[in-house]
């Protein structure tokens, strides 16, 4: 349910529209084709294999997507007269303010400012996680990464969210799939349903959120968060 509220003179709605199908894919294309370079033409000295989350995730946006990807337009549809910055740990608050400092991999600026939303709030917002056997699906990407997007720390405003997983064989979305249905009392992920995407190397799962907007401005409404596992 839509509901508006007043902060500093002007009237937002929460939740934000969702993202478009159209966008969303546009925007996984945009992440395959960045690691489709980085693995055809990485930096010296990068290996793929050994390199950290960290160090993989700042090639990708700040060298790749941003610097070459957003400024040539080289993805049909994406590029710097349709889509603003595409920054790397930005800082934002979570949903009740109480974090501030609150850092998501990565930040797509949908130039969106026309419509009734909160700007810093906006935005497809993406946070990527190692799957091999020292990070499995459950104990890193949904523990530390997916939990994130159904607690308010980030795209709290938004209907829409993405996970990007860095995956070592054998790994596959049959593990993410276990790691949905499994019941663990240290986390609850509030999985609605889940599914492959037809026809795309996708994933998506829906989580109902359970904590209350700002503002008196009710019950967060539920997250579709779509999944893209990246094979190192």
């Amino acid at each position: 349910m839509q509901v508006g509220f007043f902060t500093c003179g002007v009237d937002f709605e929460l939740p934000h529209p969702k993202i478009s199908p159209r966008t969303l894919l546009l925007l996984c294309r945009v992440i395959q084709k960045a690691w489709q370079a980085l693995k055809e033409n990485p930096p010296s000295g990068f290996d793929l294999e050994t390199a950290d989350e960290d160090t993989i995730t700042q090639i990708l946006v700040d060298e790749i997507i941003e610097r070459v990807l957003r400024k040539n337009g080289t993805v049909d549809g994406f590029n710097c007269a349709l889509f603003g910055r595409v920054t790397r740990e930005p800082k934002i608050s979570n949903y009740n303010k109480k974090h501030p400092d609150k850092m998501p991999d990565i930040h797509f600026d949908l130039r969106r400012d026309q419509l009734a939303i909160l700007s810093d709030q906006d935005g497809l917002f993406v946070e990527c996680k190692p799957v091999d056997s020292k990070h499995t699906a459950f104990s890193c990407y949904c523990k530390k990464g997916l939990i994130r997007f159904v607690n308010g720390d980030y795209a709290w405003a938004m209907q829409n969210a993405l996970m990007v997983g860095y995956v070592k064989k054998p790994y596959s979305f049959k593990h993410l799939a276990s790691a949905l249905d499994g019941n663990n009392e240290s986390i609850n992920l509030k999985t609605i349903r889940h599914s492959p995407v037809p026809k795309l190397s996708i994933y998506s799962s829906n989580h109902r959120r359970e904590f209350e907007w700002p503002g008196d401005s009710g019950s967060a409404s539920q997250i579709e968060v779509l999944h893209l596992w990246l094979q190192i």
